[in-house]
């Protein structure tokens, strides 16, 4: 417990050095070529709307990512298109022990939608860490680590898929 409470405390203070050193403004994108997706793969969420937003995006499947962190996962089985991580891909000093989840975090995005609503440190993490370029996720998440805010909720993809085009288009993303 002990352990696990000095885990928790290395992952909250890596968040805090990642947002510490992140400049406000996002790289500029030409067009959108590849997307990352972060899931609370605890919450049932559609893997196909996902698929769906990336074609409707531009995106080919190929270049779509999705990684899912589920805080109860027993066995992490990666598949071609998800990753998986949990609690236990974390060490005692807050670093990132599995290889598949630290190569997403080192992989240069043009965008990587946070895909989750659950303020966990696990989920920020990844998502403060990451090297894309430009960061989209919801208002009920720590509004330092993206660069621009849903106010929609993961229930309603739709909404979420149409906002998140619309703006994409403002800003000559997409």
């Amino acid at each position: 417990m002990i352990l696990k409470g000095l885990k928790r405390n290395a992952i909250k203070k890596g968040v805090e050095t990642y947002l510490s050193k992140r400049d406000g403004k996002s790289q500029s994108i030409s067009n959108l070529k590849t997307l990352a997706v972060l899931i609370d793969a605890s919450q049932s969420i559609n893997v196909v709307s996902l698929l769906k937003l990336a074609n409707e995006l531009g995106v080919k499947s190929d270049k779509l990512k999705i990684v899912g962190y589920k805080e109860d996962l027993k066995e992490i089985e990666d598949d071609k298109d998800t990753t998986y991580y949990n609690d236990k891909s974390f060490g005692v000093t807050g670093a990132v022990k599995r290889k598949s989840l630290q190569n997403f975090i080192n992989e240069d995005y043009d965008v990587l939608i946070n895909f989750y609503e659950k303020d966990a440190i696990e989920l920020n993490y990844v998502a403060a860490a990451s090297k894309a370029k430009f960061k989209v996720g919801f208002a009920a998440v720590d509004n330092r680590i993206n660069d621009l805010i849903i106010g929609a909720t993961t229930n309603d993809t739709n909404l979420f898929i149409s906002e998140l085009k619309k703006y994409l288009k403002i800003l000559q993303i997409i």
